[in-house]
């Protein structure tokens, strides 16, 4: 398949449809990881994660729309990608990539911020206080996912509370409480569908 170049807007992912094929994940689909390449995320958002040696995920990231991921890590089988929502991706065979340069630039570009925005989530695990890990984790997720309302951002996914405390090494109930502290001084609220807004102060 052809690697589609940098769509900016929905506009463009609408128009380009048509052209590219697209592969469909539904939320909690894993996507494959056994073949050297590219994914290219349409629509939707992929976690991407390490297998531990006690079987454990380590979160290393998410994946959103005119994002990249895969690469290098996709011989090894430790490595997964999956769906957290209605998922659009198309692949990229690297042997396409020598045929065109800007294409390769476009891609290599999604891939150096993937990098990036993965040693600031690493940087989380460094800090001494949990609630210090969970708030900067509610701000690479608005980064990241964030979707404008009327009294804050809203995260387009809906994390529940062992997820939050899983990425940032903590138990469930630690999270659950500090939640409710950040509750309390107005730092987010929880919609009707459970999803976190952090709030505008």
């Amino acid at each position: 398949m052809l690697l589609t170049k940098c769509l900016k807007t929905s506009v463009d992912l609408e128009v380009k449809e048509t052209e590219f094929l697209l592969e469909s994940y539904k939320k909690g689909d894993e996507i494959s990881l056994s073949e050297p390449g590219f994914w290219q995320v349409a629509q939707g958002v992929v976690q991407l994660s390490k297998i531990s040696a006690g079987r454990d995920d380590i979160i290393l990231g998410w994946a959103t729309a005119n994002n990249s991921f895969g690469g290098l890590v996709t011989h090894e089988t430790n490595y997964r990608a999956q769906a957290l929502a209605q998922t659009r991706v198309r692949w990229c065979d690297p042997s396409e990539l020598a045929k065109s340069p800007e294409r390769a630039r476009i891609l290599m570009s999604q891939l150096s911020q993937r990098l990036i925005k993965a040693e600031k989530l690493l940087t989380i695990t460094g800090m001494r206080r949990v609630r210090e890990r969970l708030w900067q984790l509610l701000l690479i997720l608005k980064e990241e996912m964030g979707q404008p309302v009327v009294n804050g951002t809203r995260l387009t996914i809906r994390f529940t509370h062992q997820n939050l405390a899983q990425i940032i090494s903590t138990s469930r109930v630690t999270v659950t409480k500090i939640l409710g502290d950040f509750q309390k001084q107005r730092l987010i609220s929880i919609d009707s569908a459970r999803h976190i807004i952090i709030r505008e102060n």
